[in-house]
């Protein structure tokens, strides 16, 4: 039969050359390798039941596999000889069956299996099932017979399999997508087959690691490698919806030092009034551009839940803007960045119990201005340039601005901004050595959302800025009592006080000067309540668990990502469709490593203070 089926010869022919072949019969299936490698997903339509939307798009997720209608093809003659070659080449093969359950069955997801060689794979795929959704009833059944899909041919007995190599699971899954009116619900259709995609690609790879001659890693072949026309299109296109507007500057009072003026001759008792820049973009138009991408259409579920995702920040940054001045704004910012956990606001109150109070202003001849803080962030800058001539960075003296911040690469400092130089130092790696470094690496990554930054990335992003003045030795505790009291300021904003509440609370109670608390205050209570102030003790918190589980850093700097994106990076590393970090910032250099040891010694925030 093999001799004389032709285009059965071409896939086995494929097969050992290494080289990717699709094969379809009109009106009765077709087989797709996008890469030969020792695993293949099936699918077969039962002509008595439809064709499962879920499945048929779960197919396209791997790199081979076959769908086929069970009474129109003689699979068995097909699926037999391509095993076994997968096997002789690889060392092993998987087969994975799925199929629509019984309606008697009463688990969503029940995974089949009749060799005992499969029941670590099994328990490894039912782990991962409830990892990502633990909504999904998940259980294994052991059989006596080689598992297939009911009212089809069997594909293997337990004889065929004897001493081959070849292992067969099935999975039988609930409908819980479709309602009793056979529609499809699009929010759960997505889940599983999301879940699923993400839960098999992590088997094959255990099933290459273990059961395979193959070192998996090298291999790089348990996922798709490339971003397909679909995906860049739409990372273009939320990139340019991203640079429509800049959240920060948008939120950012235009007159923050004349009104520090005008309270402060008000006694600081008038609420004082803070001027915008004017709304240049339309938020209806800007959300239908959004949610007219088809990202539903991707089929790869890690691309599809970051693009997912970024839309969804967008969607709530544009609301929010539209929202400046209102209650709302409020509610926006909770969504966006969070509230104070309880915990959180004890490790503030600590560190502010823990130091003392902020001293008078240092002697003139300690402070600098901000264009002698220009200087040196220019200087900063030639440094960098030695490892790639192409880092820059604009830096701008503005008067349109409060303090110091970084849009879109470039530093921008306030006309009025005035430091010491010690703490100059150490705000250059914050600012430079974090915010522009990470924001030049993730251009030089294939996506966009990895400069503008993936959603959710402050935190990770300012722990990383505020960890690195400490490396540099430039974390001292008035440093750090304004990080905590930031916390404070934003659960105080919470409760419902005021602005001068606030205010009087920081001099009261913790005796911050009132230039220093007009602007912790004005920060927290910006827009109509921002809470992202908070997130620099939590993220310095966060990052400092990270470095004692025994993470490496350097991998944060590849762009403005969060921690729960980490395993997200890692794979797509794997995949070569992310590059690491061109440029690595002067704290993470050689010279720093003892102080890297010390941090990873001390491992808590209140072991950082002096």
């Amino acid at each position: 039969m093999t001799d004389k089926n032709k285009p059965l010869q071409r896939i086995l022919h494929a097969i050992g050359k290494g080289t990717a072949i699709h094969y379809q019969i009109p009106n009765v299936g077709k087989f797709i390798f996008n890469k030969i490698v020792p695993y293949v997903f099936i699918y077969r339509i039962n002509d008595a039941d439809k064709k499962d939307k879920m499945l048929v798009d779960l197919a396209k997720t791997e790199n081979a596999s076959i769908v086929s209608r069970s009474s129109d093809f003689p699979l068995k003659d097909w699926i037999q000889p391509i095993a076994q070659k997968l096997a002789e080449e690889f060392g092993a093969c998987l087969l994975i069956e799925a199929w629509t359950a019984e309606p008697t069955q009463k688990e969503d997801i029940k995974v089949h299996l009749a060799q005992k060689d499969l029941l670590p794979l099994a328990e490894y795929l039912e782990k991962n099932i409830r990892m990502e959704a633990p909504e999904i009833r998940v259980d294994i059944e052991k059989e006596q017979e080689i598992p297939h899909a009911p009212d089809t041919e069997q594909l293997f007995s337990k004889k065929d399999l004897q001493n081959r190599q070849i292992l067969l699971m099935g999975l039988s899954i609930r409908q819980n997508y479709i309602d009793e009116n056979e529609n499809v619900l699009p929010i759960l259709i997505r889940m599983y087959r999301e879940t699923l995609a993400k839960s098999l690609s992590r088997l094959f790879f255990e099933f290459l690691r273990v059961y395979t001659h193959l070192n998996a890693t090298a291999q790089k072949i348990n996922f798709h490698q490339e971003l397909t026309p679909m995906m860049v299109d739409i990372d273009q296109a939320l990139a340019q919806e991203t640079k429509k507007f800049d959240f920060l500057l948008m939120v950012t009072p235009l007159n923050a030092h004349e009104a520090w003026l005008q309270f402060k001759k008000d006694k600081y008792w008038k609420t004082p009034k803070f001027l915008y820049r004017p709304m240049h973009v339309d938020p209806d138009l800007v959300k239908r551009r959004l949610y007219n991408l088809r990202i539903e259409d991707i089929y790869d579920p890690t691309m599809a839940y970051i693009f997912r995702d970024k839309r969804a920040e967008l969607d709530s940054m544009i609301t929010m803007l539209a929202d400046r001045g209102k209650d709302d704004f409020l509610h926006g910012s909770l969504q966006v960045f969070g509230n104070v956990s309880e915990k959180l606001y004890n490790s503030a109150l600590a560190i502010l119990m823990m130091t003392e109070p902020e001293g008078a202003p240092k002697r003139s001849d300690d402070i600098i201005s901000a264009n002698d803080f220009a200087k040196m962030a220019r200087e900063e800058i030639r440094y960098l340039q030695k490892q790639n001539p192409e880092f820059n960075s604009p830096v701008r003296v503005r008067e349109d601005i409060s303090g110091v911040m970084v849009n879109r690469g470039a530093l921008n400092i306030s006309k009025e901004y005035k430091l010491t130089k010690n703490r100059a130092m150490a705000l250059i790696q914050h600012e430079i050595g974090t915010h522009v470094v990470t924001y030049f690496n993730g251009r030089q990554q294939p996506l966009n959302l990895f400069s503008l930054g993936v959603p959710g990335y402050e935190e990770l992003q300012e722990g990383l800025a505020v960890l690195s003045e400490y490396i540099v030795n430039g974390l001292n505790n008035d440093r750090l009592r304004i990080i905590a009291a930031r916390v404070i300021a934003v659960h105080h904003m919470l409760l419902g006080n005021t602005f001068t509440d606030t205010f009087d609370l920081l001099i009261d109670q913790y005796y911050f000067q009132p230039e220093t608390a007009f602007q912790l205050t004005m920060r927290v209570y910006r827009g109509g309540g921002l809470t992202k102030d908070a997130l620099y003790l939590k993220g310095i918190i966060e990052l400092l668990n990270y470095i004692q589980e025994g993470h490496q850093v350097d991998l944060l700097m590849m762009g403005k990502i969060r921690k729960d994106y980490l395993p997200i990076i890692k794979d797509l590393l794997q995949r070569e469709i992310l590059i690491p970090p061109a440029i690595i910032p002067r704290y993470l250099s050689a010279e720093y490593r003892p102080k890297w040891e010390e941090v990873k010694q001390k491992g808590s925030i209140f072991k950082l203070v002096d």
